[in-house]
């Protein structure tokens, strides 16, 4: 799938090198250093100590790098120290926090929430919107008159007077810094801790009006860019694009898929074909590919030609990074496509892996927490998956025509493609279309032809000398990918969805393929052996999940706004109970990566009941019928559900609990005023408009 032809063009380099071990050892070092990093609490004075015996090794490393793995374990074993010493150093040193300059250190906690404070930022990043808010990341420049740093979530509710706000536009204004919503369901999607891995830690929710322009604007790569898209899309308005189509043009060419609506985005993710909207590898190896051949004439003045190609080839590659954003994959797809282009042009003997575990490396530099990104990891795995895994699967058959050799080409690349993904995908995304192989051969050979037609409708555009006929052909060659995308989307039973598959599975199914593609390159007995055993894990660890779930019993309350649900898990199979009718959409989103988290199914709907026994616990729910004082009923948790108008300081002298629960189905200022009294009477209050679910196992 990515990387298909300049892999192939690279691999007709002679003398290829097939990988520097040490180096490969040396880039798991400082991975597993970063995960240590941050995963840990780490001292000032340990971080120092570690960044000097980091520049110190990496000196050593560089003059003796070569040589390294023969000096003996000792000096080896040093080595793999020194270098996760680095990764602990990158995670520490690339904290915001750890700045005395970044805005956290300012202000007190307390302030966050309570206290307005004046603020100036700058647009850095426009984010994809959602159904209520447009989103974006901006860079706080002053806060309370301070010069201060750090990157915090900007909210702006929806309403036909907003405008796009351009990147590099400061604006200035007085609200509460928040912190970002954490999920408040189990198992829904932190995206709190989504942005943290991006130095996200606080939000601003305010409306344009209150929003104060200033006259300055901040230069970067990022503003240049933006312009450049605009002038871009303006040139293309002027044309019979319609808004699905401009939105492809924008995601396929300048990486912004910010406008793509949720419709189109879930087709292109049910096809398995999301990959062609990520501008990454595939896109920037066809660009590459399309760079060579354009620039071929200048091998003729002869070094300094081939000179010149190169410095080309590489101006244009980060060229089109910065159009595009400058995104995770971009970065990864253009820093090692750059080593691939230098080792093309100069025949080094170095290889593909190598240029791979460099690009890494150089990443992961600048940025540690890129390695937590799941599009770096998606990124590296494929590629590295078709590099290892297409020539095993490509080499039994060898197809004698040409269209025949690059439609089996594109069949391998894609097939090797997802046996590496496959885990991931699994784990993170708990779903997997059949038919992926369909819409990448329909598409694929033919995405460098979409992607070079695209550069030349956007230059024709830009220079106004666009035929109209030219862009409704494009359109249309743009519609039929969506057609075609949207059919294959459409054969839900060749989707398979809600897969249970946890970090101990995706362990274990790792192991197993790579044993087997370790069997395959060279068959011997003791891989067989391999493979016997890494099955053995997979059937061990199926069984542990299933027990697991088996036997897991829990009593939640839900976080539902304006409505009262319960659920009773039990032997995989959840009893709901809930005030109200909950829709199937509502059902999915409050818990439905529960149950695939639990290999349960949704047992019954049940109405809401006043009493339940949970264990030796007595759940008692008051709603607004205020009926508490039910005989021979001692609650030892309280629910209270649907704003019940109840002087809670009787309740708990008259019942005793040990517990109160207040959940979303209240008004906010009853609940603050039942906190107070939980804290008069040192009763624990739990309310899941700031805490989440409830869980009573």
């Amino acid at each position: 799938m990515k990387l298909t032809y300049t892999i192939l063009v690279f691999n007709k380099t002679p003398n290829v090198k097939f990988l520097n071990i040490p180096f490969l050892i040396l880039t798991i070092s400082i991975v597993i250093g970063i995960l240590i990093g941050y995963y840990s609490n780490i001292s000032l004075h340990l971080i120092l100590v570690s960044l000097l015996i980091s520049i110190l090794g990496l000196t050593i490393t560089w003059y003796r790098s070569k040589k390294m793995f023969r000096k003996g374990f000792s000096f080896s074993f040093l080595m793999i120290i020194v270098f996760i010493l680095f990764g602990v150093t990158l995670v520490q040193i690339h904290n915001p926090k750890n700045h005395t300059s970044h805005y956290s250190n300012l202000l007190q906690s307390q302030d966050f929430e309570d206290h307005k404070v004046g603020v100036q930022f700058s647009i850095q990043e426009r984010l994809k919107p959602t159904s209520y808010y447009h989103r974006y990341k901006v860079s706080i420049l002053l806060l309370r008159n301070q010069v201060v740093k750090g990157s915090i979530l900007l909210k702006i509710p929806k309403d036909s007077l907003h405008h796009i706000l351009d990147i590099g536009n400061r604006y200035t204004t007085f609200t509460n810094l928040r912190s970002i919503t954490q999920p408040l369901n189990p198992n829904q999607f932190n995206y709190a801790n989504y942005l943290n891995n991006q130095y996200i830690y606080h939000q601003i929710i305010i409306k344009t009006d209150q929003l104060i322009k200033n006259q300055k604007t901040d230069w970067s790569l990022y503003n240049l860019a933006n312009q450049i898209r605009k002038s871009i899309n303006l040139k293309l308005s002027e044309y019979t694009f319609d808004a699905k189509q401009r939105s492809i043009i924008n995601a396929l060419l300048l990486g912004q898929r910010q406008d793509i609506s949720q419709e189109t985005f879930a087709q292109y993710r049910d096809s398995g074909a999301i990959h062609i909207l990520a501008v990454s590898g595939l896109h920037v190896g066809i660009l590459l590919v399309i760079l060579n051949l354009v620039l071929k004439p200048l091998e003729r003045c002869g070094r300094k030609g081939k000179i010149s190609k190169l410095v080309f080839i590489i101006f244009f590659l980060w060229g089109f990074a910065i159009i595009a954003g400058l995104s995770p994959s971009v970065l990864r797809a253009v820093t090692m496509f750059s080593f691939l282009a230098i080792g093309i042009q100069i025949r080094s003997v170095t290889s593909i892996y190598n240029s791979l575990f460099i690009s890494i490396f150089i990443l992961l530099c600048f940025n540690p927490l890129l390695l937590f990104s799941v599009g770096f990891q998606l990124s590296y795995i494929a590629v590295f998956a078709i590099i290892w895994i297409q020539p095993i699967i490509a080499y039994p058959y060898r197809p004698k025509t040409y269209f025949s050799k690059k439609l089996w080409e594109t069949f391998t690349v894609t097939i090797a493609a997802q046996f590496g993904l496959l885990p991931l995908t699994l784990f993170y995304f708990h779903q997997f279309p059949l038919l992926f192989f369909v819409s990448n051969l329909i598409i694929i050979p033919f995405l460098g032809g979409i992607l070079g037609f695209g550069i030349t409708i956007i230059t024709l555009a830009y220079l106004n000398i666009l035929p109209q006929s030219i862009a409704t052909l494009f359109g249309n060659c743009i519609d039929l990918m969506n057609v075609i995308v949207s059919w294959v989307a459409q054969q839900e039973e060749f989707l398979v969805t809600d897969i249970t598959f946890s970090w101990r599975m995706l362990l274990a199914l790792y192991l197993i393929i790579i044993s087997l593609i370790i069997l395959f390159q060279h068959y011997k007995n003791i891989k067989v052996l391999w493979v016997t055993i890494a099955l053995i894990m997979m059937f061990i660890v199926m069984i542990f999940e299933k027990h697991l779930h088996t036997h897991k019993q829990e009593f939640i309350v839900f976080h539902h706004h304006t409505n009262t649900a319960l659920g009773v898990l039990e032997n995989k199979r959840l009893k709901l109970y809930s005030r109200d009718t909950i829709s199937n959409t509502t059902q999915r989103f409050l818990f439905g990566n529960y149950l695939v988290n639990n290999q349960a199914t949704l047992d019954s709907s049940l109405s809401l009941k006043n009493v339940y026994t949970y264990k030796e616990q007595v759940i008692l729910v008051i709603d607004s019928t205020s009926i508490y004082a039910i005989p021979k009923i001692e609650p030892t948790i309280i629910l209270l559900s649907d704003s019940p108008k109840i002087h809670l300081d009787r309740v708990i002298d008259s019942l005793h609990p040990r517990q109160i629960i207040a959940d979303a189905s209240n008004y906010k200022s009853y609940i603050d005023q039942w906190e107070i009294s939980c804290e008069k009477q040192n009763i624990p209050f739990h309310r899941t408009d700031k805490k989440g679910a409830f869980i009573l196992k």
